[in-house]
């Protein structure tokens, strides 16, 4: 295997253990479909390796390791054409849905008959001048390639259909699908018209067969792209979330010092096993906002300003009064007992309401300085 099939056999174990980490978070008909398809692309892929190839043909006959790969690419075919079936129609629509496994069985069963009347020499041998008017040879190919045909076509008109409604990064892997699935269909046709060709008019014509092959070269490496990307890029997304969110769990650290150190009894315990909250990023931000939140609430009775008004206009002054709130507290001071308004309303999402406590805290730590 050189160094591009490895890169390639890389590219489809990622984009797989993606679908699989996908699937089992939500294990839908479309989740399943989009997986299969993944999982059938890279088998088939294996079974296009000179060692695997040879050990498969030695393993149960000569010819098995092309059967066993262009039945799986059908099979990869399918299952993508009923993810955007599933996806488009519903599950409402499983009949409708599971129709399109009767091409497929036709498809698989011309395949294994093409195999049975082929001589056993020739079994595991490509297409070529040499064999293409065979008829178990041209039988073969000429059927798995028209069921490739059909399915990549109708998968291109779906992506066509859905990926008008799509967010734009998945439209965008939805084109580069498209755009490989496109181009191996042309490549498909390009084999079955040789095929055509060379019976109707006796000699073949082997620039049809060579066209065909940077086709699929392309729709293989476009296909891949386009199914990887919308993940790629959601993992690079959370990844600078969880940076940023990083960053703010350190520039909250000084405001929730001040706070813990006065009123011990906010910080949440972590349950027995939980390893894995201490180290989750999310779970530690939401923890410290809940906790910071709390220590103003209790600490309000001894705050003597507007401090919710106070903390959005000038955060400076918003720090003053809230250690001198602290002060009043540790001396034991008398306070009216009800809690007041500490931060601004209105906030429509958790950074809106995080924003005022990352200004006090930078406020809090200028202080210390």
């Amino acid at each position: 295997m050189n160094s591009a099939s490895l890169l390639a056999l890389l590219l489809f174990v990622l984009a797989l253990g993606w679908r699989v980490y996908q699937l089992v978070r939500s294990p839908r008909l479309p989740n399943w479909a989009v997986t299969a398809t993944i999982a059938a692309f890279t088998a088939a892929f294996l079974f296009q390796q000179k060692g695997i190839s040879d050990w498969f043909d030695a393993l149960t006959a000569p010819g098995g390791s092309r059967l066993a790969n262009n039945v799986l690419l059908a099979c990869a075919a399918c299952a993508l054409l009923i993810f955007f079936h599933g996806s488009a129609l519903g599950a409402g629509h499983v009949r409708r849905v599971l129709l399109e496994l009767v091409p497929l069985a036709a498809a698989v069963v011309l395949m294994f008959v093409a195999t049975a009347v082929t001589p056993v020499p020739l079994r595991g041998a490509a297409l070529s001048p040499a064999n293409v008017h065979v008829s178990g040879i041209a039988l073969f190919y000429l059927g798995a390639g028209l069921y490739l045909i059909y399915a990549i076509t109708a998968c291109v008109w779906w992506i066509a259909r859905y990926q008008r409604t799509a967010d734009r990064h998945l439209r965008t892997g939805l084109r580069l699908a498209a755009a490989g699935l496109a181009s191996a269909s042309i490549g498909s046709t390009f084999r079955a018209l040789y095929i055509v060709v060379a019976w109707a008019f006796g000699p073949a014509v082997p620039t049809l067969l060579l066209l065909g092959v940077p086709f699929v070269i392309l729709g293989s490496v476009l296909f891949l792209a386009g199914i990887s990307y919308p993940g790629v890029r959601a993992r690079f997304s959370a990844l600078g979330h969880r940076r940023r969110r990083r960053d703010d769990l350190e520039r909250l650290a000084p405001l929730w010092t001040l706070l813990a150190t006065a009123y011990p009894t906010i910080v949440l315990r972590t349950p027995p096993g939980g390893v894995r909250d201490r180290l989750a990023v999310h779970r530690r931000y939401y923890r410290r906002v809940i906790e910071i939140r709390d220590g103003l609430v209790q600490l309000s009775p001894y705050l003597d300003t507007d401090f919710a008004a106070l903390t959005a206009e000038d955060p400076a002054a918003a720090a003053k009064a809230l250690r001198r709130a602290l002060d009043r507290h540790a001396a034991g001071e008398a306070n009216d007992g009800r809690a007041k308004l500490v931060l601004p309303g209105g906030a429509s999402d958790l950074e809106s309401d995080v924003r005022p406590l990352l200004a006090l805290s930078a406020a809090v730590s200028g202080k210390d300085d």
